[in-house]
Formats: C-alpha cells, structure tokens, sequence
C-alpha cells in the first residue's frame, strides 16, 4: 500500500491479524487499515462487514479502512496485514517549520463533526470558520506541536496545508477525490494504480468521447475546453489522445454531463456543492468506467470565468490519469479548485511519476467540432530565418597561406544544455466577455490580451466559416473585422512564444 509518508510491505508470515489498540474517544474501538493477499473479493468484505467492522474506504493496491472493535475477528479473510494509519502517516510532508500551521484536517468519515470540533477544541486549536470545506473536514490553526498531538488521535485521517484562498475565506469549490469501484480514496494515500500504461513508465495512448456536455454553453466551445485540458497534459507526458468512435471503449475517458442521479452509483447535489467526480484508470477501476469524468449540469458553467470548465477539466483529467490530490496549495491537484491557465511544476513532477517524459513537442490541439476532430499538425518553428545566406570568412586568404594571427586551439568548457521552455502563453478574449454570443451585424472584432515568461511573437485567429488572419498587437491585441455568416460561427484565437508553445481560446458568435 502506498501512503504518502510510508509504503507498506508486510510479508504475511509477519502479520498480525487483529486491530491494534488505538488513542480514542470511543474505547474499545479503531480505524483500521486491513490489506488483502491479492485482488479484493466482495465476498470477503460482506464477511468482514457481517463481523462487525464497516469499510469506509478504499486503500490502494489491495486494502480497506474499516472501523472495528478490537475484539472483531479478522481470520479465514485472506488478509495480510492489519494496522492503524500512525501519527506520521497523517502529517503531510509538505507541513513546514513555524510558529503556526494553517492547515486542513480531515477526520475518517464516520466521526462526527461535533466530536471533530470537540476533539480540535481539546488541543487548544483554533478553528477557522469557512462554508465550503468538505463535510469531514476542518481548517485549523495552531501550534505544530499541538497539530502534532492531534494526529495521534484515531479519530484523524489526514492533515495536509491549507491553501490562501482557504485562510482567507474566499468562496471555494471542493473536489470529492476521484472515485474507484471499491469506493473513494483517503487524502492519505499518494498513488492509486500504475496508470494506463502499466507498471513502470511508459507512453499510453487513449481515446476520447464527448457524451452528453453542458445544457447552458455552446457545445463546440465546452468540447473546445476539455480537448485544451486534456493537450496540457499531453504536453509533459507520453500520452496520445485521439477522439473515439465508441463511448464504452476500451481506454476512453468519457465526458458527461448530467445531474442528479445520473450513470453511476455517486449522484450529484445540485447547485452549490460538488462539480465534477472522476474515476481512476482501470485498473483498479473496470471498464468501461475507468477514466470516466462526469460534471454536475446544475452548476453554471462559463468558459473563462467562474466555475471555468477547463480549470476543473484540467484537475478531473489528472484523476482520470491515475493522479490523487496533491497536498500542494495552487497546484492543480489541490483538492480544493481554483481558476487555471497550466499545470504547476508540482503537478508536471507527478504524472511523470506515472508516464514517460515526453521528449518532444506535442502536436498543436484544434478545437473540436462535432464529432471532435484529432489534435492538428506541429506548429512551424518560431522566428524561421528568412532567405538565409552563408556569411563570408572576414579577411580571406589565398587558398594555402598561413593565417596573418594564428590562433591556439580553444578548449572551451562545456556549457550546460539549456532549459526547453514548455510554458504555454497565456491567452484571455476580453470581448466579447462571454463564450457565446448572438449578434445581427455581418462582422465582429474580438479583443483580448496574451502573456508569457518569455514573450508572445504572434497572435493569430481562424473561423469556422474559413476565414484567418494575423491579430494587430500581442499582449493587446486586437481581431478583426471577421466576417460572420448567417447561424453558428466558432472563432478560435491562438497565440504562440517564442519557444513555439501555443495556446488557444475560442468563441461561438451566432448571427441572426
């Protein structure tokens, strides 16, 4: 099993098949960690749960938290090990030396939030007050020793940093976690399976399928900002993504919107709460829910402001690769979502953790139509001289003449290669302001502005109807007059670096 501060590897002969004591408010009583000897049998967990103990989550690979008294009788169960989640096994690696830690605990989901109060109150923690935190959770404030004390506690599952906007009580929306067969994974454990590609780390190549999307936004545009999502991964890993023809597939990540009660055991809540869940590769998952990504239609989607459908895309894609959530604030696999334009370092490092590094560049993604249409072709290479002509010796000499200042041959120390940039620009349409707009004139023009680490050289526009040009500016830039025909009409800007990464946004301008 593999936490995020301890890989257990107990061989059987070791293992000690009953629940340990544990420091409790509820004696006699514990959250266990209970590891199978090899693929989980229901038949097994209807027999532990038939003993006493009720299964809470799942533990990749092979195990559950239960809670159970410590008399239960675990034998004939086919386990291999038993044993509580330790204080350091709680505490998030990223919990740095100071005076005070702001931080998020999560309690197991069957205690209380009156005896989770209770039990932080006992430790003389503040609690930060905040409307949106997940159900089972906490933002506390204090000493680390205290925080320390805390996570001795069996009532505690996990306790990782909070994030600015959590301290700050700005409004948030949580991610659930991404889902298995078994059930959801505690905030605890670091990786859930070895990816579509296996063990080890290699290159996958994946389909794609857009089922039912958001009932309130333009279609094109909606499959425009999953493709996106879906390329910026693509961008640092070995991964192909191709549009599929068949929904229930094999290897398709499937995007659906639905509400309510909808294709799976896990329904969503209506407006206000969760957006989206996802479940994880298969394995652990089968087919052909592995990689399934499901959005609430109750929330109000917008492309490129609140509830941004590419900033969430981008954080359930990452779950439908294998990826559990970071404990890192601002990286996109935080488990609360915040508004993205890329993925951050800390999220690169960890699906690398899973795939190959890809070595080189991936193909420039077009916005999809319906059907989607496969990413497009690579875009030319930034700044291509133009006529290139040999540059002549300076002072040349008859063929055979010695040279006028002979030189001693250089040994020039080598010089380290230099860092490929692979930041995408940042690309914003400020008008129109909305993602789909309806209009009676023949023409539009569209602004934005566009930024880069390193500079933007170009900012471009094409249209459904076949039209393109070249946008007047970069980092304010202007597009157009582009003609519109009668109906729908997909406008897609680009821009691109220096290094020749792009990104793009677009805009469905229907005209009456």
């Amino acid at each position: 099993m593999r936490l995020k501060n301890r890989r257990v590897a107990v061989e059987a002969e070791d293992a000690q098949l009953r629940v340990p004591p544990a420091k409790s408010r509820i004696g006699g009583r514990a959250h266990v960690v209970v590891e199978f000897r090899g693929e989980p049998d229901r038949r097994a967990l209807r027999e532990l749960e038939a003993r006493g103990a009720r299964v809470l989550a799942y533990v990749p690979d092979a195990g559950f938290l239960v809670s159970a008294s410590e008399d239960v009788q675990l034998d004939g169960l086919g386990l291999r090990w038993v044993g509580r989640l330790e204080a350091p096994d709680k505490l998030s690696p990223l919990l740095e030396p100071g005076e005070q830690w702001q931080c998020v605990v999560q309690f197991h989901p069957d205690v209380e939030r009156e005896e989770a109060e209770a039990l932080v109150r006992e430790h003389l923690l503040e609690i930060l007050p905040h409307p949106d935190l997940r159900r089972n959770e906490l933002l506390v404030a204090g000493a680390p020793s205290r925080v320390q004390r805390l996570a001795e506690w069996d009532e505690v599952a996990y306790i990782y940093p909070a994030s600015a906007e959590l301290v700050s009580g700005e409004p948030v929306h949580a991610c659930p976690g991404a889902l298995t067969e078994w059930g959801p994974v505690g905030e605890y454990v670091a990786q859930i399976g070895d990816g579509w590609d296996g063990p080890g780390r290699n290159a996958a190549e994946l389909r794609y399928y857009f089922a039912a999307l958001a009932r309130r936004l333009p279609r094109e545009s909606v499959a425009a900002e999953i493709t996106r999502a879906l390329e910026e991964w693509a961008r640092f890993v070995a991964i192909r993504f191709l549009p599929g023809a068949d929904e229930w597939g094999p290897k398709t990540l499937r995007f659906y919107f639905g509400a309510g009660a909808h294709e799976c055991p896990y329904p969503f809540d209506g407006p206000g709460r969760t957006l989206a869940h996802a479940f994880y590769p298969s394995p652990p998952n089968p087919e052909p829910i592995a990689g399934d990504v499901h959005f609430d239609d109750d929330e109000p989607w917008a492309i490129g402001a609140y509830l941004d459908v590419f900033s969430v895309a981008l954080h359930e894609i990452g779950h439908a690769l294998g990826l559990g959530h970071s404990d890192k604030p601002g990286s996109v696999m935080y488990p609360y979502y915040r508004k993205y334009v890329a993925l951050t370092e800390e999220d690169i490092a960890a699906i690398r953790q899973l795939y190959a590094a890809r070595e080189e560049p991936p193909t420039s993604p077009q916005p999809p139509t319906n059907p989607p249409t496969p990413p497009g072709s690579p875009q030319p290479p930034a700044n291509p001289p133009s006529n290139p002509q040999p540059t002549p010796p300076a002072n040349p000499q008859p063929p055979g003449s010695p040279s006028p200042n002979p030189q001693p041959p250089q040994n020039p120390s080598p010089q380290p290669p230099a860092t490929r940039d692979t930041a995408a620009p940042s690309l914003t349409i400020t008008y129109p302001a909305l993602s789909s707009v309806l209009v009676s004139s023949s023409s539009i023009t569209l602004r934005g502005t566009a930024s880069d680490n390193v500079g933007v050289v170009e900012v471009t526009w094409s249209s459904s109807n076949g039209h393109a040009g070249t946008a007047q500016g970069t980092t304010q830039w202007t597009a157009g007059p582009i003609a519109l025909y009668l109906g729908s009409n997909t406008i897609t800007v680009r821009a691109r670096d220096a290094a020749g990464n792009t990104s793009w946004r677009s805009v469905v301008v229907t005209r009456r």
